[in-house]
């Protein structure tokens, strides 16, 4: 995996469902969301039965509390196993996915699809590292998300990363070259609308690389937020 160490960035290998799947059904909220709306989860169980579905491959923490916890988890890592072997999961080129998305709030939210060093992370209150944490992090949700990862074998990752860059330097600069329409859907239950785009040529990748360095810079982010001599916070 090509690593760009100094800003934690690593250059993903990305699954995406095979050709033939109905997308709409494939992609699902988030799971800690919705958590106390049992009935919005069946009806993403309704719609998406028979099909395969991020679903069956998450914990919604909906159901976290569930006495059949333990069965569900294993069933999550049988169908992950299942989902690789039978092809329904494809590996693409090492690179990024450029993402756009409409919702019922914004007509454009954009995004990257990327991986990072997580031992740069640190979630805990007055945290110095390069990756820290916007919120308080639930320690009791912790040990069911640990134990679904323990055995699986693809990981399905719903963090939203925030970066401060008003010049836009990072992610905009790649939709002038976007050439690959990887997948334009409408997604249920009035989540919007998005598109994936091919981030995954050498320039692009080496100019992610180079504008997020630029926004690491010790001295132009002490300048920034006038913090002279504080550790560089950068996601």
């Amino acid at each position: 995996m090509q690593t760009f160490e100094r800003i934690a960035l690593q250059v993903p290998t990305l699954l995406l469902p095979r050709t033939d799947i109905d997308l709409s059904k494939w992609a699902v909220i988030a799971c800690d969301q919705y958590t106390s709306e049992p009935a919005y989860w069946e009806k993403v169980k309704e719609l998406t039965a028979g099909h395969p579905s991020t679903l069956d491959l998450t914990f919604p923490e909906v159901y976290l509390e569930d006495p059949d916890s333990e069965e569900r988890i294993r069933r999550i890592n049988r169908e992950m196993e299942r989902y690789l072997a039978e092809g329904i999961l494809v590996p693409q080129k090492p690179g990024f996915l450029l993402v756009d998305r409409q919702t019922q709030a914004v007509p454009s939210r954009k995004g990257l699809v990327v991986a990072l060093d997580l031992e740069q992370y640190d979630y805990r209150e007055g945290a110095q590292s390069l990756i820290r944490a916007t919120e308080g992090t639930i320690l009791d949700r912790l040990p069911p998300r640990i134990r679904v990862r323990e055995q699986a074998s693809i990981e399905l990752p719903h963090i939203m990363v925030l970066i401060d860059d008003p010049q836009q330097t990072v992610i905009e600069p790649l939709f002038a070259r976007a050439r690959e329409t990887v997948y334009d859907f409408p997604l249920m239950l009035g989540g919007g609308h998005i598109r994936g785009y091919r981030a995954d040529d050498a320039d692009s990748i080496q100019q992610v690389a180079t504008a997020l360095e630029r926004l690491a810079d010790p001295d132009q982010f002490a300048r920034r937020y006038d913090v002279e001599g504080r550790p560089v916070v950068l996601y």
